[in-house]
């Protein structure tokens, strides 16, 4: 070991004792027992917390899927195309007076989804994992989106 590691031990032990001794109204043992009492409730409240989506899985899972899927620009070209999926087949009512970038939409649409109590979530999701599962059906989508009358619900009623 060299000079200057031992001098920046020495350092750091000085200091510490100063720390130690400037704060004689904290006990080291109270201290790491309330750091482990923490530890436990947090591992405890997030087991609770998990608990909550065995019960919520179409929408667990709409969560998840939905951002990657309005991040597709072939799919949703526009904040409007976004707006109409979200309008049509979540049955969210956006504002389309506030001036949104896609990432901000894509963030309130999967927040309402989450915050959304509705069995029709577990349906929803079942025919979105049917589409959005199979490169095919996707592009499918792609071609439908090019003609004028698309609709997102016929999509989802044909399946």
């Amino acid at each position: 070991m060299n000079k200057n590691k031992i001098n920046q031990i020495a350092n750091y032990l000085e200091e510490l004792s100063w720390l130690v001794e400037s704060n004689k109204n904290f006990s080291f043992r109270e201290i790491s027992n309330i750091l482990r009492d923490l530890s436990y409730e947090r591992n405890n409240a997030f087991h609770l917390n998990a608990s909550k989506f065995n019960d919520q899985t179409g929408k667990t899972f709409l969560v998840g899927i939905l951002p990657n899927v309005l991040q597709d620009t072939e799919l949703f070209k526009s904040n409007n195309d976004m707006l109409e999926f979200a309008e049509q087949i979540l049955q969210l009512k956006p504002s389309r007076a506030a001036k949104r970038s896609r990432t901000e939409y894509i963030g309130w649409i999967v927040c309402e989804v989450s915050n959304t109590e509705s069995e029709r979530l577990d349906d929803l999701y079942k025919h979105l994992r049917f589409l959005f599962s199979d490169t095919n059906n996707v592009k499918k989508i792609k071609e439908a989106k090019k003609s004028t009358d698309f609709s997102w619900n016929d999509i989802i009623s044909n399946l």
